[in-house]
């Protein structure tokens, strides 16, 4: 054999198929919503419109936003019930302060914020100094937050707010709702930072194992505070965005979106348990479930069915992830 033959021989075996292995979950979910989304443009043509296409996105932004969040806690091995809860108080709050107590609106925003960063303070101290399990924890908090949020409103809408404000939802750049643009935000850096960074790299290991991450000198307690801190200040971010689309603050909204953002996270194959998953994954699942709704609604078929088939979605991502594992 040749001198250039053998020199050829370890370049050609280096040529080796990408391993699709830790990609099935997403692989299965693009492939489910691709399917979804024929079965839809042959019952609805307008369906596959780019009105529609947009709309969709726009409306899915908050979902996806705080879905975001989500994937980090749920990596992390915890979990948060309460975020739903948190976008109404959030928006309730906010149009509290604008409206009738006459702050100023970028203040008003500043210290909804800060409330969701403390409520996110309180969870994850709670977990990481007596041990009580977020679930535990958000689960009360998504009755008391939404309890808040009625006290402050006596129960009603609160609003109009200043007309301005509905930039925040209905405003454009380059042809494309503000909502969206700040969805692809929030999505590239949450991307970045569990692909790229010490912070994602440490949650999968804290999910993965959290005592083999403490002797590694990660700092488990810190990370747990910081991913219920972010989950809540993108929840609370949703809250606003969606004043601003509703033209007031209402008690009610965000009634069942933990639901919507839980099961777009575990379709997407984040697996309840921590230590997998990934941002690509959940914006899939957050996807599948819009698809899923805004194809029933094109359809007219009762929105109950949809709450029925997201929670059959839930059970079978579920059982998957199981499998899988």
């Amino acid at each position: 054999m040749s001198q250039t033959s053998q020199e050829a021989q370890p370049r050609h075996r280096s040529l080796v198929p990408v391993d699709l292995t830790d990609h099935r979950a997403e692989i299965g979910v693009a492939i489910a919503l691709v399917f979804m989304c024929a079965v839809f443009a042959a019952t609805e043509p307008n369906f596959l419109s780019v009105e529609n296409f947009i709309t969709l996105l726009q409306q899915t932004s908050v979902i996806a936003i705080i879905a975001v969040g989500m994937t980090m806690v749920i990596i992390s091995g915890e979990i948060d019930l309460s975020v739903g809860s948190q976008v109404g108080l959030a928006g309730t709050l906010f149009a509290v302060l604008t409206v009738q107590a006459g702050v100023p609106i970028l203040l008003s925003a500043l210290l909804v914020l800060l409330l969701a960063a403390l409520v996110g303070t309180f969870t994850g101290t709670l977990r990481v100094i007596w041990g009580i399990p977020t679930f535990i924890t958000t689960l009360g908090l998504l009755s008391a937050l939404r309890g808040i949020a009625f006290y402050l409103s006596d129960g009603v809408t609160v609003g109009p707010m200043p007309t301005f404000l509905e930039e925040v939802w209905y405003g454009e750049i380059l042809g494309l709702p503000l909502p969206i643009w700040v969805m692809v935000l929030v999505i590239t850096v949450g991307g970045i930072v569990l692909s790229s960074m010490r912070f994602g790299r440490h949650l999968y290991a804290i999910g993965g194992d959290a005592e083999t991450a403490r002797r590694y000198g990660v700092k488990v307690d810190r990370l747990r505070i910081s991913v219920m801190v972010i989950v809540q200040v993108l929840a609370a971010l949703a809250g606003i965005m969606l004043v601003g689309r509703l033209n007031a603050g209402s008690p009610t909204v965000g009634e069942l979106m933990e639901l919507d953002v839980i099961a777009a996270v575990i379709v997407g194959g984040t697996v309840l348990s921590g230590g997998r998953g990934r941002i690509v994954g959940t914006i899939l699942g957050v996807l599948f479930v819009a698809v899923l709704r805004n194809g029933l609604v094109l359809n007219g078929i009762d929105p109950i069915i949809f709450l029925i088939a997201q929670g059959l979605v839930i059970i079978l991502a579920v059982w998957w992830s199981m499998l899988r594992r």
